[in-house]
């Protein structure tokens, strides 16, 4: 089945409950990622973007019967809650606005910490070669130890993206991955994504600003919660 989306999220709804009142963020939005694409969500702040990424990388759940997320074609919220953690641990990969690194940890060790709990995918000297490989790439491999307050803003989300590569998804979530930088590192840091899309990886990224967005090669607004 060649023409199945590799990832697909459709009519999804959300609701958030603040106390008694009901905040609707998705309203019905739905997308289809295929092999290779870099899709770029843009929308304002409060549109949904977060969120959006958040169900379709199997960290929250859509309202109940609103919507399914779909990964080779099959339900991800009908999996297993040992299989639903495996395909956020080794299916997908996180990248965040703050880096999320742990700070008792040294750089080496961050990149290492899915492999770590994942277990899966390979042996401890393979994912070690791995994580050292990553950071070399990202020209990391002076900082591997040293702990993330010794980086800068653009170091600190290289070594995430690092992190976020080393159990080899086959899709990337970037949540507003330059938005904590300035515009010269966060150049930066999309100069990494393309080569890691031109090297086949499949990407999607949200953003409210579309200069960045047009980085992708499939644009897809979200307005209303409604892509």
């Amino acid at each position: 089945m060649s023409n199945t989306p590799l990832l697909q999220g459709i009519d999804l709804r959300k609701t958030y409950h603040l106390g008694k009142t009901e905040v609707p963020v998705l309203h019905g939005a739905s997308l289809e990622v295929q092999r290779g694409d870099w899709i770029t969500v843009l929308g304002s702040s409060g549109s949904g973007k977060s969120t959006l990424l958040h169900l379709l990388g199997g960290l929250d759940r859509p309202d109940k019967n609103s919507g399914e997320v779909l990964f080779h074609g099959e339900s991800v919220w009908k999996k297993t809650n040992k299989e639903i953690n495996e395909y956020r641990n080794s299916d997908i990969g996180f990248v965040f606005q703050f880096y999320h690194l742990l700070p008792e940890l040294n750089v080496f060790e961050n990149v290492l910490l899915p492999a770590m709990i994942g277990g899966r995918k390979t042996n401890n000297d393979m994912a070690r070669e791995r994580a050292a490989s990553l950071l070399t790439r990202f020209g990391l491999d002076h900082r591997m130890l040293h702990r993330p307050r010794e980086l800068s803003g653009g170091e600190r989300q290289r070594a995430a993206i690092a992190r976020a590569l080393v159990n080899k998804p086959e899709v990337l979530l970037a949540d507003e991955p330059t938005g904590n930088l300035d515009e010269t590192t966060g150049n930066e840091i999309l100069d990494v994504l393309q080569g890691l899309h031109q090297d086949g990886l499949t990407i999607v990224m949200v953003t409210h600003e579309q200069q960045i967005a047009e980085r992708g090669n499939v644009v897809i607004q979200l307005r209303n919660g409604v892509v």
